[in-house]
């Protein structure tokens, strides 16, 4: 029975490393083969075998080199190129600075959802299952997806040992006191600090008449607030209209917003805006997920204000489920930067690295547990199999250089 290499990804790329996905099968699935990946013709790594999808990391790399990625098990047909697989990458220019500090960030984490997948209903719900809209469901597993998920991706980022840690929101699935207590056990697991601020779904309970203290629950200060970090400012926003789901950043939040920044200018410190919401210009507002940003009125003020601050870097966002950079002419080449969700597919986390000349660069990690790639790739090909177009994003939307 033919064998060939089956759903290989580049996941992400710095100037020193490679990430990436793939798994061996035939017409029955996912078999136990062994395979090693070249680059430019040279073994550089070896996965010993698993029925299951992989997740390999290549260090050692060439700055600002070009590889010729393939991935070879005996008896199996070689991975074709595609948007996810192409035949070489380019490692990242090597950095200019110092690095002074690092973060891990998750979002989307949905603790206590009980389901994903099937049809998309009218208010952005997961609907009923249907030919080619399965669902995932969260007692498949002994212990529910977005528990683990998140435990393992917690496990990660205390690895990669950086600073600290920041949640962008989505913390609890209907915003339940015990789907917010489930998730401040979790977050003990960090081993550094951790800073949280809520998303849209953490205040659904308002729109029932119950208002639930997310943050006291979390045992977070209430955002907006400022951390500190080695010289830079992280700037925590709140983007919530709670008890609905589209994002807000009225004139009051903007007026916060405008003195902190006057404060990071006057100082001239390297600042990263972290909010849930993604700013929606007027043009593109009605098509979703930006049906659920930000109102586009409150968008054009915020583009406005950033491209006045010079000393803005980057703006990092939860909320869409997806990877994508986007610029907007009023705020020059600022990167706002949404990352994926950390409970199902590609299912991982960003990480962050700060320079001392106010540069910082993006790497979004895919969860590399056993469990997490396996429920990972369950998600993969839901919705008709859109699900992975939507949401995986190209490889610059994943890692990058900005500021």
């Amino acid at each position: 029975m033919s064998l060939h290499i089956a759903h290989p990804e580049i996941v992400g790329v710095t100037e020193s490393s490679l990430s990436l996905a793939f798994a061996v099968s035939n017409s029955e699935g996912l078999v136990d083969a062994e395979a090693r990946v070249l680059l430019n013709g040279e073994s550089r790594a070896t996965s010993p075998g698993g029925a299951s999808t992989r997740l390999l990391r290549i260090e050692d790399l060439e700055p600002g080199t070009e590889y010729r990625v393939e991935i070879q098990s005996v008896g199996a047909t070689p991975a074709e190129a595609d948007a996810y697989f192409p035949k070489s990458v380019t490692t990242l220019p090597a950095p200019t600075s110092e690095c002074v500090a690092s973060f891990g960030t998750l979002n989307d984490l949905h603790f206590g959802e009980v389901r994903m997948g099937g049809t998309m209903t009218d208010d952005f719900e997961y609907g009923e299952e249907a030919e080619g809209f399965p669902v995932v469901r969260a007692s498949d597993s002994e212990i529910p997806y977005p528990r683990f998920m998140s435990q393992d991706a917690v496990r990660e980022i205390n690895a990669a040992d950086v600073d600290l840690a920041i949640i962008k929101g989505d913390i609890a699935d209907r915003g339940l006191p015990e789907q917010f207590e489930e998730a401040r056990a979790v977050f003990d697991g960090f081993d550094m600090p951790h800073h949280a601020f809520l998303g849209n779904h953490d205040y659904l309970e308002h729109a029932h008449g119950r208002e639930v203290d997310g943050y006291a629950l979390l045992g977070q200060p209430r955002a907006p607030r400022v951390v500190e970090l080695a010289g830079w400012r992280l700037v925590l926003l709140e983007t919530n209209d709670p008890g609905r789901h589209p994002g807000h950043f009225d004139d009051d939040r903007l007026r916060w917003l405008e003195e902190c920044l006057l404060e990071s200018e006057d100082r001239n410190t390297p600042t990263l805006l972290l909010m849930h919401h993604h700013p929606v210009p007027p043009e593109h507002v009605d098509s979703y997920p930006n049906t659920i940003g930000l109102k586009p009125d409150h968008s054009l003020k915020l583009f406005d204000l950033l491209g006045r601050n010079r000393q803005v870097k980057g703006v990092l966002i939860g909320h869409t489920h997806r990877n994508r950079v986007r610029r907007y002419a009023a705020s020059g080449d600022l990167p706002y930067a949404e990352v994926n969700n950390s409970k199902d597919y590609p299912g991982g986390w960003g990480h962050y690295r700060l320079f001392e000349d106010g540069s910082f660069r993006q790497e979004v990690r895919r969860t590399g547990s056993e469990r997490a790639l396996a429920h990972s790739t369950k998600c993969r090909d839901l919705f008709k199999g859109h699900y992975r177009r939507f949401t995986f994003g190209s490889l610059a939307d994943r890692s990058f250089i900005a500021g």
